[in-house]
């Protein structure tokens, strides 16, 4: 599947030099960049009218679709991405990644910048985070170009380090999203007088990519449907998400409560939260016997239209002659990033504290305090790398004495899940305390550095409690703790920051102020869903016509 970035919710959740990043987990290698031929000179332009329309041709780019630009000058081939908010470019300069081979042949494929060019924003530079890697993004200004009309000069973001892309270049993205939270960085259609955004992948080869400042034309409520707002939930962008009615797997409803889908032309196929793609993976592979993997791997989703009926968008099974024979029908849980608001957390992986009440937090968030009855939970805002540990203290709950008796589960979890199982069983990477811990205790947990999955304890320095099972889950992991009353626990010490985590450190997350069962499941439907449609996005009426 190809995805571009995660989103470049990145800076977009209002951290101050970084946002989510977890730049020691592996992403999966989802390739984006392809062989290109050099493309003609754009032609020359004229001001932008306020209502004037604007239609660029597409081209297939490897799982997505590319549309020219320039950018003070320079010319550029950028993925048209309704599921993000900013025009991103990449630097690539001769001699700046230690002696890699020379820019000349991916400058002449998707068109490059320099640290030196454009002017200052006056915005601090950010951390973005991608499927394949993370990246070192300085906010620049200068004049835009697109489909024959000039802009003016506008923010955008200039790619400077990279990491785990095997060079110092990640590409162009013309993100799309309109509409923010004050604090993210200005999105590029929001310098622009533009109000609606179309995308015509009805025929291959023909595709188009249309921009105006009038409305789409006239469409029946039959043709419409109403798109929702989901900042409320958390999220730090207004994205292009649409109200869903159902979610099938080869042709079996699968329940998931409220469900909205993002448009996202950025994405290949479908991506969900890693709870939903578990159970969307069972439920396949139990199908696959009965109707052989093909039909088991069919996903609709039913969206709600302004009249009240549904419209059935599914995802484009196997292989598409009119793309080089490439898939579209890729389904993926979405990435986990770090460093998220309780809130966008929640909203991203889909989950929330489950089963235990959620620990009040103390002194900046290092110290977790136990409820007065049942039973605690709380859990970090980063996830552990292979090799990593954490260190943790006990301390005494007010009103206890100072060598009070603990009792609880102390280990690793992915997010919003419990340590403890059934019949006190461990779920994930747990170790039950039963009373043989006191305050004053150090425990130190770590995770093996071999890939096995083994989680080891110490406690005070002592002898080497090593886990009965590894871990039983492919998603990352989080310091976790679950206490009853007598008890709080301070985070110590944690993993060593990479380079672009300069300013960080972990504290324990404060919970989603949500309950899990109001929340929205979030999907992303990308091109699998949309190819052979036309999708004009309304981004003042917020609603889409599909034609």
């Amino acid at each position: 599947m190809r995805r571009k970035r995660v989103l470049p919710l990145a800076v977009a959740l209002g951290l101050a030099s970084r946002s989510w990043l977890a730049p020691k987990e592996p992403e999966r290698p989802l390739g984006r960049r392809a062989a290109w031929a050099a493309w003609a000179g754009l032609s020359a332009v004229e001001p932008a009218a306020a209502s004037g329309d604007i239609e660029e041709p597409l081209t297939y780019c490897g799982g997505g679709f590319c549309a020219q630009f320039r950018l003070g000058g320079l010319q550029f081939r950028g993925v048209v991405d309704t599921g993000s908010p900013f025009l991103l470019v990449s630097t690539c300069e001769d001699g700046a990644s230690g002696g890699r081979q020379s820019c000349a042949s991916y400058c002449k494929a998707w068109g490059c910048s320099t640290q030196k060019r454009g002017q200052p924003s006056g915005l601090e530079d950010t951390d973005e985070v991608f499927a394949a890697g993370t990246a070192r993004v300085s906010w620049k200004r200068d004049s835009l170009e697109l489909g024959g009309r000039n802009f003016g000069p506008v923010t955008y973001g200039a790619m400077l380090e990279v990491e785990s892309y095997g060079g110092n270049g990640g590409g162009a993205f013309l993100g799309l999203v309109r509409e923010k939270a004050a604090r993210i960085r200005p999105t590029l259609v929001g310098q622009t007088p533009l109000r609606t955004v179309a995308v015509d992948l009805r025929t291959p080869g023909q595709e188009r990519l249309q921009l105006s400042g009038e409305p789409p034309g006239t469409a029946s409520a039959s043709a419409a449907v109403p798109m929702v707002d989901l900042r409320r939930n958390g999220a730090p962008l207004r994205y292009y998400a649409v109200q869903a009615k159902g979610l099938r797997v080869a042709g079996e409803p699968l329940d998931v409560g409220p469900l909205v889908a993002v448009l996202d032309t950025g994405t290949t196929g479908l991506g969900m939260p890693s709870g939903l793609f578990a159970r969307y993976d069972k439920l396949r592979r139990q199908k696959a016997s009965e109707l052989g993997l093909r039909r088991a791997q069919a996903v609709d989703i039913l969206l709600q239209k302004e009249d009240g009926s549904e419209l059935s968008l599914s995802l484009l099974p196997g292989r598409q002659s009119g793309y080089g024979q490439d898939r579209f029908d890729i389904v993926t849980p979405l990435p986990e990033p770090s460093g998220m608001t309780a809130d966008a957390s929640a909203l991203w992986t889909g989950e929330g504290h489950i089963g235990a009440k959620p620990m009040q937090l103390s002194n900046r968030g290092l110290v977790a305090e136990a409820p007065g009855n049942g039973v605690g939970w709380a859990q970090a805002d980063r996830p552990l790398s292979q090799g990593d540990r954490f260190l943790v203290r006990l301390l005494p709950s007010k009103g206890r004495g100072q060598s009070a008796a603990c009792s609880g589960w102390l280990g690793l979890a992915p997010r919003g899940a419990c340590l403890q199982g059934e019949e006190d069983t461990s779920a994930y990477g747990g170790w039950a305390s039963e009373g043989k811990l006191r305050a004053g205790d150090l425990i130190e947990c770590r995770l093996a550095d071999d890939g096995s999955g083994t989680v080891f304890w110490r406690v005070n320095g002592g002898q080497a409690i090593t886990s009965k099972e590894p871990l039983a889950t492919a998603r990352m992991v989080y310091p976790t703790v679950e206490l009853a009353e007598g008890c709080d626990v301070e985070l110590l010490s944690t993993p060593i920051p990479s380079p672009l985590e300069r300013e960080q450190s972990m504290s324990w997350a404060a919970p989603p102020s949500e309950e899990a069962k109001d929340r929205p499941t979030l999907v992303f439907l990308g091109l699998g869903f949309l190819l052979g449609r036309k999708m004009s996005i309304d981004t003042v009426a917020n609603r889409v016509i599909f034609t």
